[in-house]
């Protein structure tokens, strides 16, 4: 079968329909037939701020547009093009999934043989085009269903969700609002539909905090499962996970997503949990583990994000820290995900507070390096503007670092650490038994000429002299398809022992 979502709202005692605001930047025809284009915003430019008291100004942000399809079977598209020239450098990503658009008659032709998203491009991001070609979920048993959006556009607020309760969102289904749980088992939210959550207003510097929600945020919940649901224009971070067990997150979209602190998942003293076959582009952090005071007595283990599609504007793309606060971090594994950007670091590992960071894996990454992507910059204040737009940012491949959070977010009154490993164990904020495999980067011809194979960067750097850092391994990183060695990276070891690392 194939389908696409139409938004429509039909309220009929309304003399005045609300106009989901469709793309004048695109035409998109699928098997000949025009099907709607709708808009969205992104971060126009990797410009990042403390919290100020206010959100961050709509001019910092631009449109872009997205399909949101529905198959079980190639689809056939044709986009035209009508603000760009497609005479330019067009991209459709990831590279991985070897999908080249044919130019002919004016606009850009190519075949979807797999569910997934896609991200189109003409000369850079600017303008650029989500495609998410989903997977069918339907609902068989509409009556056991506690929340039912069908086809329209629906205005909820905040959906406060307890135990062995569920959400559907058809295809058609457009929502405004946002879904919270607290001490709740047994949830539920799937369909094909979307989340916005842009009519909820951020007041507050906190993120830990139920203050401001996100498009998606539990604490102490168990066995929950998120399947094809898109989430856009969150208030805060994203999708957010606090000392749960047992969660899925199945083929989601997290995307459109501007405003300050916009994280895409974290994963907070959790266990078993599972992202697999979903795409993430978040403006901060994409994918973090962290550990907070509150839950410190909980460790994060057997963590697997796995077949993801990954973009992050600003910060980290996969994570573990800055917050630390838990005795470990075990089994977490980054596997078979595709990095379109990487932000300044593509594997990242911040231990800021005091766990042992442990049995950690990045296997079968695909970075990918363009040379249009500018580098991150820091606001510090109302009247700041980006200055950056001139300078070539190439995210590292992996950078450790144990640099203290509670210095670092002085400004936060998190009091004393709670700690039960202290300063002077080898222990205390240690990273050991790090494994990247299979790691593959690819770089545009501009970066290759300014940087060589120097534009793999490799960087570790110890701020506690008690603490151990070793253990690193990278076995197989490619760029441009031919494999390198441990001279050809770009490799900065500050208070680390050269026998930390090995590349071969």
């Amino acid at each position: 079968m194939f389908s696409y979502s139409r938004f429509k709202h039909d309220w009929k005692l309304s003399a005045f329909p609300i106009e989901v605001e469709e793309s004048g930047n695109y035409r998109v025809y699928a098997r000949g037939e025009r099907i709607p284009v709708y808009t969205c915003r992104i971060s126009d430019y990797p410009f990042n701020r403390w919290w100020p008291g206010f959100q961050r100004p709509v001019e910092q942000s631009c449109k872009v547009s997205y399909v949101n399809l529905v198959s079980d079977e190639d689809v056939e598209l044709e986009v035209e093009s009508l603000t760009k020239s497609i005479d330019g450098r067009v991209m459709l990503k990831p590279y991985s999934k070897k999908v080249v658009p044919e130019k002919r008659d004016g606009k850009l032709k190519f075949t979807l043989k797999e569910n997934g998203a896609y991200v189109l491009e003409i000369d850079d991001y600017h303008g650029l085009l989500y495609i998410f070609n989903n997977k069918p979920v339907v609902c068989e048993e509409p009556e056991k269903v506690s929340y039912y959006f069908g086809r329209g556009v629906h205005f909820p607020g905040k959906i406060t969700l307890k135990s062995n309760e569920s959400v559907y969102v058809d295809k058609d289904a457009l929502v405004y609002g946002c879904i919270y749980a607290e001490n709740a088992e047994n949830i539920r939210i799937f369909g094909n539909g979307i989340f916005d959550d842009s009519g909820e207003e951020r007041f507050s510097q906190h993120c830990y905090e139920p203050y401001a929600n996100g498009n998606f945020k539990l604490y102490d919940c168990s066995n929950v499962s998120v399947e094809g649901v898109g989430f856009m224009n969150s208030a805060i971070w994203c999708i957010n996970l606090f000392h749960c067990k047992d969660v899925l997150l199945d083929r989601i979209n997290v995307f459109g997503q501007w405003r300050y602190n916009t994280d895409g998942v974290d994963v907070v003293n959790c266990q078993d949990v599972l992202i697999k076959g979903s795409f993430i582009h978040s403006f901060d952090d994409t994918v973090t583990v962290k550990g907070i005071d509150r839950y410190c007595r909980t460790d994060n283990r057997r963590i697997r994000i796995e077949g993801c599609v990954l973009w992050c504007d600003w910060g980290k793309t996969c994570e573990i820290g800055l917050e630390t606060s838990a005795d470990e971090y075990d089994d977490i594994v980054f596997y078979d995900c595709d990095i379109l950007r990487g932000g300044n670091t593509a594997c990242d590992i911040q231990n800021g507070d005091y766990a042992r960071v442990k049995n950690i894996r990045f296997e079968n990454i695909r970075l990918e390096l363009e040379s249009f992507y500018t580098g991150c910059q820091l606001q510090k204040s109302d009247d700041g503007k980006y200055s950056n737009k001139d300078e070539m940012e190439v995210a590292g491949v992996l950078s450790i670092r144990n640099k203290r959070f509670r210095e670092s977010y002085a400004f936060l009154n998190l009091g004393e650490s709670k700690s039960k490993i202290t300063l002077g164990d080898e222990r205390y904020a240690s990273v050991t038994d790090i494994k990247l495999k299979d790691i593959f980067v690819y770089c545009d011809e501009k970066i290759l000429e300014k940087l060589g194979t120097k534009c793999l960067k490799v960087k570790m750097k110890n701020f506690i002299p008690t603490s151990r850092m070793d253990g690193v391994t990278v076995e197989g990183l490619y760029l441009n398809g031919k494999k390198v060695s441990r001279e050809d990276v770009d490799i900065v070891l500050d208070k680390v022992d050269e026998s930390a690392i090995n590349i071969y």
